[in-house]
């Protein structure tokens, strides 16, 4: 039996799209005034410059600038003023992190059919709402620097992407900071040329609330190592950058790994990964759950939170440092 809900979506949808053709010349003409780089010049840059650090802004991170919630971080005041923070000043006050757009700034004639209507969507109902947070005058990198392989119609550039990130990882001393059961580089060779590596793990869902904490954390041990890895939605956006301010260099590193595995596999959908979360999937694993992998237990440094149903919902925020 269909639902009444599937029913509403399907009469809403035609009445969206048209709406949708309605704003989005106006919002597209104006996207086209930001300069971004491409993928492959985000990831040379970063190769060129071993101090360079990035924060990447996605369509989540950009929509909570505008009170949105995403899958794993409940809509937060204090996250969503630090976002446009860093988006408005953070671009003359902190060269040594590159900010990072989307790259369907640059456009979406690359992209699959479904990312590019999204996008579309995205455009035409957003982008002119956080617009004033972007400048004309900044060379923005690449949000798909770690994204390369699910939303383009030519894979070939993936594989590009990871063989240079491998040369990134290359002899490196590197810490992870992810969410629980994130496991990144855990079965497969993505780190396999690191020197040593290192993790401090987390809440896999509303991180932001021990950013504190977590602040603390990595800068007690980010300057033991020559790159952090920082996986935590909207979260790493913005610790990447504070960090980075602190001479610790940091890769908002996001989705790399999942994208890593679903190019392995040939994966032609956003298709879940044993043992990961995959919050695109609808995987997201209990905090709770014990991993029994000695190897992966072993490069646990600390576990910053508590479970779930006791974390504080209210702590003083760490002060911006622009």
């Amino acid at each position: 039996m269909i639902s009444a809900n599937s029913i509403y979506r399907k009469l809403r949808f035609p009445f969206k799209l048209t709406h949708a053709a309605f704003k989005y010349p106006r919002a597209n003409a104006r996207v086209k005034q930001y300069r971004v780089l491409s993928p492959e010049q985000t990831i040379d840059l970063l190769l060129k410059n071993d101090h360079l650090s990035i924060s990447r802004y996605g369509d989540g991170e950009l929509e909570m600038t505008l009170f949105k919630n995403i899958g794993f971080q409940a809509f937060d005041e204090r996250l969503s003023v630090r976002l446009k923070e860093i988006m408005q000043r953070g671009v003359n006050n902190n060269p040594s992190c590159l900010i990072c757009m989307p790259d369907a700034f640059r456009g979406t004639g690359n992209m699959r059919f479904g990312s590019a209507l999204f996008w579309f969507f995205h455009k035409a109902f957003c982008f002119l709402r956080y617009e004033p947070l972007l400048s004309r005058k900044y060379l923005y990198g690449n949000t798909s620097v770690t994204r390369p392989y699910h939303d383009y119609k030519d894979k070939a550039l993936s594989a590009v992407m990871f063989a240079k990130f491998k040369q990134l990882f290359e002899s490196k001393k590197i810490l992870i900071v992810e969410g629980s059961g994130t496991r990144l580089g855990m079965g497969n060779d993505l780190l396999a040329g690191a020197a040593e590596i290192k993790r401090i793990t987390t809440l896999n869902r509303n991180a932001f609330s021990l950013y504190n904490d977590l602040y603390s954390a990595v800068l007690a041990h980010g300057r033991d190592f020559d790159l952090v890895l920082i996986s935590l939605g909207p979260t790493a956006t913005v610790l990447a950058y504070d960090l980075s301010q602190q001479g610790i260099r940091c890769i908002d590193s996001g989705h790399i790994d999942i994208e890593y595995e679903w190019m392995r596999s040939a994966a032609r959908d956003k298709v879940k990964v044993a043992g990961k979360n995959v919050n695109e999937a609808g995987v997201l694993l209990s905090d709770e759950v014990r991993d029994n992998d000695e190897y992966y237990r072993s490069q646990i440094l600390l576990h910053v939170g508590l479970k779930p149903e006791a974390v504080p919902t209210a702590q003083p925020l760490r002060q911006p440092m622009m």
